[in-house]
């Protein structure tokens, strides 16, 4: 993983910062392993979001890590881009969800030290949600 200088204090709950997307959920799973560890990103806008170059990176300590970087797109009104530790094949269901894959080989979200940021390419931050905070819809979406 790529390791940048974090500009941001680490320690801040972050909220919204516009263009309707925001993290929803931080999601644990599988001990020792990203099986199904996953951030669940949420356009709750009136508007599509383009999505092109967007990254999610983990924070700890006074460092952030590349997570993933989001692929040529966007995320509807309403729709949810899952993005998972593990490998497998980016889709875009039936309901204009993304399910997405980062490739991690060992678990990011490992404990409540860590926190997830959804930053612009160019470093300014949309969003950020401290691992084992509760999800931000009460139906976890």
């Amino acid at each position: 993983m790529l390791t940048i200088r974090c500009e941001e204090d680490c320690a801040i709950g972050g909220s919204p910062k516009g263009m309707g997307l925001h993290i929803c959920a931080v999601v644990q799973r599988g001990a020792g392993s990203p099986s199904d560890e996953h951030v669940e990103i949420v356009n709750d806008g009136a508007d599509p979001v383009p999505v092109t170059g967007l990254e999610l990176t983990s924070c700890f300590g006074q460092h952030h890590a590349h997570v993933y970087s989001f692929p040529e797109g966007e995320l509807g009104a309403g729709e949810t881009a899952y993005v998972y530790s593990k490998q497998g094949r980016s889709q875009r269901m039936h309901t204009g969800d993304l399910i997405l894959y980062a490739g991690v080989q060992a678990p990011v979200w490992k404990d409540k030290s860590r926190v997830a940021y959804l930053r612009h390419p160019d470093g300014r931050i949309i969003d950020t949600m401290h691992v084992g905070r509760p999800p931000r819809h009460p139906d976890g979406h």
